[in-house]
């Protein structure tokens, strides 16, 4: 004699009152079929689509019956809601008067929800719900026949399960929980009672009786119906937020009794004082891999868990990824770089030797903090030697330091490591052309554009490498696409590449194009303020052109414009005070030049220019003194002790005497001198001859 459990389907022999896998009480066809309130064998129900066959059994608030759907004769297992102390004439059931109609109700609506949520979750390892419906005064659930042991009664029967039988099993039920999860529920009763096993080895999720709606993260009023051992901490409050990493912890805590044979620590014991004892220290035997993921399911801390089902199906598969590094990819993703490099931070917490996460900390901070990264690239190096990405890191460090050898070394040893990384090679590019070695350079820019042809900073490097070695159409050509690609992406760094990209094309338009008639430099300009209108260069650029044009007040309103904003290039400042001595505005000339000195305090020409200046409205000590610092800063700069001797020869004592004349012949000496080494002849003679008319030799 056998009767099958209407809890999870397993076929019992005669010799117990209880479900052997399960432990919920049974009826036998001998008693059963002699009950006065089941359905006896061939009732119809649904207008006859149904044939009652036999009690499987009963329990809680239900009879369920093996059936059969006529119109093709398959099987079916038949839910029944059967009310406590209810009776039955003929078909119909009779609700005791101690059930309120309102209550009546509910538990109607309860067996209903029950079908709905199955109905949702359609998945070859859920029981599949055929149908639902009211009838004889009560409810029907048809669902799926299954026949097979749940994983608590292999586990009773036939020991620990092997690891990957067990990854087996709980793949399957993880991408039942996929589908569960989708539809915004939860299954919250899932433990190796509830999984069964048919003999086609498919595990199948049962019971969803205790199945809720949640909204992931909101706290939502839920009955507490949970199973100790296997429900975490948030499941025995009634009022706590609620999220999938809590039928997560569920299944890692029944990966965890499969495994060892022990069920785990209750988690308001292992929010006390009690810790959880490691799988491995119960069964050696399991992998570190596997005790990572469970352990990692079970954490006390929902954030700490795997968030999905399917970061947990990757883990079983070897892809393991801890919930914190993953999080960190996620606010990656939202440009939250800060946020990011915490992220990693708590997962180096938990886990120091895990270099993945080493190296993605130290790219993060590439962008953050220069000092930071150096710090997390070396921790990474240590970690995971071979990957180039580290190296890369401190070469691009170095770049920015100007320590351009050692950015070459580093960057070398990240591109043998890591060839394939873009970024690598075009930092590489970079640091070649900034010690000068142009083949170089034109050698690793052209690597990364093979890898990828679209990146806008190495067609943008290409250009300036192009512009250095005087090759000024394969400027225009890398240069243009460059910026094309750069306004397609509208980021703040496409404006970043722009501002820098864009001057060189207009250098090798300014150089390539020979036409009087072309306009392709100015339309390049315009569109150069309407893109970076921020720009200082940008700016700068608009007023050298016009300024070149003789278009003198034009170019001075620009480049009083590119003045007001940040990062103003020294050439801005210089030419903005020529464009004022080219307007006779004397003062305002001076006034840039003295700004620009409180900056740049060892340029020869700001001198130069601040010195005849001030010599042209008779200050003559302060030229002096400027003109002097500028012959010191470029000893062998003949215009400078030109105009230093012409100041000195205006400097006289109160009765008209040439004050410093042996300090004028040699300022007028040295100029000469110069001005033939540096093959301006005319002028060397021109000094000599007006020497020689006022007979004195020089």
């Amino acid at each position: 004699m056998s009767i099958t459990c209407i809890v999870c389907g397993h076929i019992n022999t005669g010799s117990t009152n209880y479900c052997t896998s399960c432990g919920a009480a049974l009826e036998f066809e001998d008693t059963v079929s002699s009950s006065a309130y089941h359905l006896p064998s061939g009732t119809l129900l649904r207008q006859s689509h149904y044939r009652i066959e036999k009690v499987l059994g009963e329990g809680g608030f239900g009879i369920t019956y093996q059936g059969i759907y006529l119109p093709n004769s398959a099987k079916v297992a038949i839910k029944e809601l059967w009310p406590e102390k209810a009776a039955r004439m003929g078909k119909t059931i009779t609700w005791p008067p101690s059930i309120a109609p309102i209550d009546r109700k509910r538990q109607l609506h309860k067996f209903q929800l029950e079908a709905s949520y199955l109905q949702k979750c359609y998945h070859p390892n859920i029981a599949q719900v055929y149908d639902w419906f009211e009838e004889n005064n009560t409810a029907y659930l048809v669902m799926e026949f299954i026949s097979g042991k749940s994983l608590s009664k292999i586990l009773q029967e036939e020991g620990v399960l092997s690891e990957e039988k067990l990854k087996d099993y709980f793949i399957q039920v993880a991408e039942a929980l996929t589908v569960v999860h989708s539809n915004q529920l939860l299954h919250r009763d899932i433990k190796p009672d509830n999984i069964l096993i048919d003999y086609q080895d498919r595990a199948v999720l049962i019971d969803f009786g205790a199945t809720k709606e949640f909204m992931a993260g909101q706290t939502r009023e839920m009955s507490v119906t949970l199973s100790p051992g296997y429900a975490p901490l948030e499941q025995y409050s009634y009022r706590s937020k609620r999220w999938p990493a809590t039928d997560i912890y569920a299944l890692c805590a029944s990966m965890y009794e499969l495994l060892t044979g022990e069920l785990p620590a209750q988690a308001t014991e292992r929010a006390g004082s009690e810790t959880l004892i490691s799988p491995r220290q119960l069964a050696p035997e399991i992998t570190p891999q596997t005790e990572q993921v469970i352990l990692t399911g079970m954490k006390m801390k929902v954030e700490e868990r795997f968030q999905t089902a399917e970061e947990l199906i990757d883990a079983l598969k070897g892809k393991f990824v801890s919930p914190s590094q993953r999080k960190a990819w996620g606010l990656l993703k939202q440009g939250k770089l800060a946020e990011a490099v915490q992220a990693y931070q708590q997962c180096l917490t938990n886990q120091p030797n895990h270099g993945e996460a080493a190296v993605e900390l130290a790219l993060v901070q590439m962008h953050l903090n220069d000092a930071q990264a150096e710090v997390a690239a070396e921790t990474a190096i240590r970690l995971q030697p071979n990957d180039g990405r580290s190296y890369g890191v401190l070469g691009l460090v170095n770049c920015r330091k100007s320590n351009w050898s050692t950015a070459v070394k580093q960057l070398q040893q990240a591109a043998n490591l890591a060839p394939q990384e873009v970024w690598i090679q075009a930092n590489l590019a970079w640091a070649w052309g900034k010690l000068g070695n142009w083949q170089q350079a034109e050698s690793a820019v052209s690597k990364a554009l093979q890898i990828d042809s679209n990146s806008t900073f190495a067609l943008g490097l290409q250009a300036w490498i192009n512009v250095n070695q005087q090759q000024w159409k394969q400027a225009i050509r890398t240069a243009t696409q460059a910026l094309f690609k750069s306004k397609q992406a509208q980021s703040k760094e496409s404006q970043q590449l722009q501002q820098w990209i864009y001057p060189y094309l207009i250098i090798a338009l300014e150089k390539a194009v020979v036409t009087r008639q072309s306009r392709d430099v100015e339309r390049r300009i315009i569109e150069f303020t309407t893109q970076v209108p921020d720009s200082a260069v940008a700016w700068g650029l608009k007023g050298w052109k016009q300024a070149v044009q003789g278009l003198w007040p034009e170019a001075l309103a620009n480049f009083d414009q590119a003045s007001q904003k940040a990062d103003v290039p020294s050439w801005v400042s210089l030419n903005q005070g020529i464009t004022q001595e080219h307007l006779q505005n004397y003062q305002g000339a001076i006034q840039t030049y003295q700004a620009y000195i409180q900056k740049f305090p060892s340029d020869p020409f700001a001198f130069f220019r601040l010195g005849t200046l001030l010599g042209k409205v008779g200050q003559w000590a302060q030229a002096r003194s400027h003109l002097e610092k500028a012959v010191q800063l470029k000893p062998d700069y003949a215009e400078a002790y030109h105009n230093l001797g012409w100041v000195l020869l205006n400097i006289r004592t109160v009765d008209g005497q040439v004050e410093n004349f042996r300090p004028l012949l040699s300022a007028y000496r040295q100029a000469s001198e110069f001005y033939v080494q540096q093959y301006q002849s005319q002028l060397a003679g021109a000094i000599r001859q007006a020497f020689e008319i006022a007979g004195v030799e020089l």
